[in-house]
Formats: C-alpha cells, structure tokens, sequence
C-alpha cells in the first residue's frame, strides 16, 4: 500500500507508538528487520540509505542496500542496540536522535555514541535516510541548530 498515505500519515505512523517512538530499543538484527520492513512497504523507488561519518558518506541503494548498511557497520561489534531519545517530526522529514551502545568482542567493552538520523519524506515515502555518527552533524542537516544544544548533542 506504499504511496498511499500522506506524508504526515507516515510520520505519524512512524514515530507516534511505531517502531520508531521515542523511548524503543532495538537491538542490531531487530533494527535491521524493523526498518527493512518498515522500507519494503513505505520506501520511495529511488530510496537510499546514507552513512555519514566526520571524513566520509557512503550511499547504499534500495531495501538491500539499507540491509548491506547496517550489517557492515554492527558486524565488528559482539553486541549493538539503539535506544532512540527523541523522535522530531518536521514538515517533510523525521529526526531520530538516538544512542548506539555496542560491547566490543575483543575486551567486551561497552561503548555508547549519542548519534542521530534524518529521514527525508516525499509524497508519502522515505526518499533518504542519512546515519549520522555526529548528532549535531545531523541536526545541522535537518536545519534544527540550536545554540543551546552542547556539541555532540
């Protein structure tokens, strides 16, 4: 039923009780199969996942290319969950602020990074998806800067 709600339907589908809202944990592969699913049924056809990190982006296209994403950037970790913050919907797009917490498989560590991701919404579909490593980075793309937000937040 892709394209058949608004863009504001699926912001709020998305992040008002969804998989998305604020105060969820996923742990790796369940974000993966969420989100994928999630995409299958509400991604735009030239849809793509970008990885955005202080030196590079990489772009992965379609569903797969999501899926491809996410499990290159969790596979060095033993374990890796998101806990999402705050959920800010927009007029035409959704920004996730969230935590990565992973525990490393050399020394079992655990390592939390305050993070972020902004969804792009065209006619009813996620056109983009950009993970941001920086959350300030992401919020600066999403045009939500704001002077009383610490860096990295």
């Amino acid at each position: 039923m892709a394209g058949a709600l608004s863009t504001a339907e699926l912001i709020g589908l998305i992040s008002d009780g969804g998989p998305l809202s604020a105060g969820t944990t996923l742990e790796g592969e369940q974000m993966i199969e969420v989100l994928s699913e999630l995409l299958r049924h509400n991604a735009h056809p030239a849809y793509v996942t970008l990885m955005v990190s202080e030196s590079q982006t990489f772009d992965y296209s379609g569903v797969d290319g999501f899926k491809e994403a996410w499990e290159d950037w969790i596979s060095p970790y033993e374990s890796f969950r998101v806990e999402l913050d705050e959920v800010i919907p927009l007029e035409d797009k959704l920004v996730f602020t969230v935590r990565q917490i992973v525990t490393t498989r050399h020394s079992s560590v655990e390592v939390e990074t305050p993070s972020a991701t902004v969804w792009w919404i065209e006619d009813g579909l996620i056109r983009q998806a950009a993970f941001y490593l920086d959350r300030r980075a992401a919020l600066e793309a999403a045009g939500l800067t704001s002077p009383d937000r610490p860096p990295g937040d």
